[in-house]
């Protein structure tokens, strides 16, 4: 069983097996993420501000040194993980995971507060029923974010209260692999949506122009859901909020090569 990044020449090539002789229709997945404290950078700030990675790496936070979050300190949080389920191929899209954004106001001035991050994410998949071992990839994509100063009239981004926060995510859309001689695409898509943001809302956030992210209130808890979907064909034109966080390639998941069914 033949499982190929799109356009590599072959498959690592394992024990023979009978080969799936149509579209595999569902799958077994598995998605695993955390945010990588080594990647994580802070901007400087007051002695008495500190900006954290949970031990567990499913939150940051920063704002006043040993207070708490939702009181003195934002966050960022990862939910909903590990989460598994099964794809139906050109079907609903399941749950991956949650993000949530906790944004506290009262950080007090020249605070430590976030810069960038990297959220590390395992897929794991296998043709449901299949009985084969799990084929893992492990992708990690860039978390771009402006803790604004909150003073009206500096607001990067028309805001209801004095200044939205930014979250900007760097990914591509679709990414294909192969599978048996059948194409499969991955994304991911959003809830609420995400959307292009304007070039000086990108520079807020230190991301280029054309950057994909949303904006949160302050005072305000924002979830934003990731729902996996695999289809048969690249979705050429998002929806709004649809974003791949997969980066580049799915080589790790050569290992689901060729395996005999035992």
């Amino acid at each position: 069983m033949d499982f190929v990044k799109l356009g590599l020449v072959a498959a690592a090539a394992l024990s023979a097996a009978p080969a799936f002789s149509s579209q595999v229709t569902q799958w077994d997945y598995i998605v695993d993420s955390a945010f990588d404290a080594a990647q994580t950078t802070f901007s400087a700030g007051r002695a008495s501000s500190s900006g954290t990675v949970a031990p567990s790496n499913l939150q940051i936070s920063w704002g006043v040194g040993n207070g708490n979050v939702g009181v003195n300190r934002s966050a960022l949080q990862i939910s909903a993980t590990p989460s598994s389920g099964v794809l139906v191929t050109d079907g609903a899209s399941q749950l991956a995971n949650t993000y949530t954004h906790i944004n506290n106001g009262n950080l007090g001035r020249n605070s430590v507060s976030l810069l960038t991050t990297q959220i590390d994410a395992q897929l794991q998949l296998r043709p449901s029923g299949s009985g084969l071992p799990y084929a893992s990839y492990l992708a990690s994509y860039t978390v771009h974010f402006a803790e604004t100063p909150n003073v009206s009239g500096t607001c990067a981004v028309q805001s209801a209260v004095a200044c939205d926060d930014i979250f900007v995510i760097a990914g591509s859309l679709n990414e294909a692999f192969v599978y048996d001689g059948f194409e499969y695409f991955v994304s991911f898509f959003a809830a609420p949506a995400l959307g292009t943001l304007d070039d000086a809302v990108c520079a807020a956030a230190a991301a280029g122009p054309g950057c994909i992210g949303f904006t949160t209130q302050e005072f305000m808890t924002t979830n934003v859901n990731f729902n996996l979907a695999i289809t048969s064909r690249a979705i050429e034109v998002p929806e709004p909020g649809s974003i791949a966080l997969l980066g580049a390639g799915l080589l790790g998941l050569v290992g689901l090569g060729r395996r005999r069914l035992r």
